[in-house]
């Protein structure tokens, strides 16, 4: 819109100094000398006002047209940074939030866990939890309702249930009510276990003893069989 006006303003001191020239001309041509020379001066004023808007219209419209500096591109920093986000991506971040299954404090999760690393359980759990080969740790607060399989528990909570594992550590707030099946079993003062316990590591020798007993009778059964040479 101000481009569209400053144009016609331009064009306004044109057809004004074509005028005035005329008008000069005119009058020449009549005599009247006074009359001439004051159009001829203001013909002369409308050309100076038209080529000077014209000039500054020119420098405003290039000014205007002049495209921005493109930025120019490193190509250098762009390799860098993709080679860089690559060996990001390509290299393992390990953390002990990934590694471990975690039941935070306050949170009540109902279902069975299957973990192939260690099991934290701050919270309440109402399931089974299976650690496979690793450490199962029931912290204090904690509360499993339900059969824990594990290499190692700890357990500083509370755990209703049947617990299976090599080794079982009750600590000072630590409560078992249930059925432990264990090959090391460690409380401490102020722990807690009621209910039925079997030593995994007897039950295997009670076999042991069992098979060499009955492999016993069988030779005796067998030297009975055999008959004596001093009889034939």
């Amino acid at each position: 819109m101000c481009k569209r006006l400053w144009n016609e303003k331009t064009y306004l001191f044109l057809n004004t100094g074509f005028f005035f020239w005329l008008l000069t001309l005119i009058a020449w041509f009549f005599r009247y000398s006074t009359v001439a020379i004051i159009a001829f001066i203001s013909s002369i004023i409308c050309l100076a006002l038209y080529f000077n808007h014209k000039k500054v219209s020119h420098m405003f419209n290039k000014k205007q047209s002049k495209s921005e500096p493109t930025p120019t591109i490193n190509r250098e920093e762009i390799t860098s940074q993709v080679i860089e986000e690559k060996s990001l991506a390509s290299t393992p971040v390990i953390s002990e939030d990934k590694t471990n299954t975690v039941i935070a404090r306050d949170v009540i999760f109902e279902g069975n866990i299957t973990s192939n690393e260690q099991v934290h359980i701050y919270g309440k759990v109402i399931g089974n939890i299976v650690g496979k080969n690793n450490t199962v740790k029931i912290m204090q607060n904690g509360h499993v309702t339900g059969n824990i399989t594990s290499s190692e528990l700890l357990v500083n909570g509370k755990v209703e249930g049947e617990c299976l594992s090599e080794t079982i550590n009750i600590d000072t707030n630590g409560e078992i009510y249930g059925t432990i099946r264990y090959s090391s079993l460690s409380i401490k003062k102020g722990g807690v276990f009621s209910g039925h316990a079997e030593v995994k590591s007897a039950t295997k020798t009670n076999d042991n003893i069992t098979v060499f007993k009955e492999k016993l009778k069988l030779d005796e059964h067998l030297q009975n069989l055999t008959p004596d040479v001093g009889s034939l």
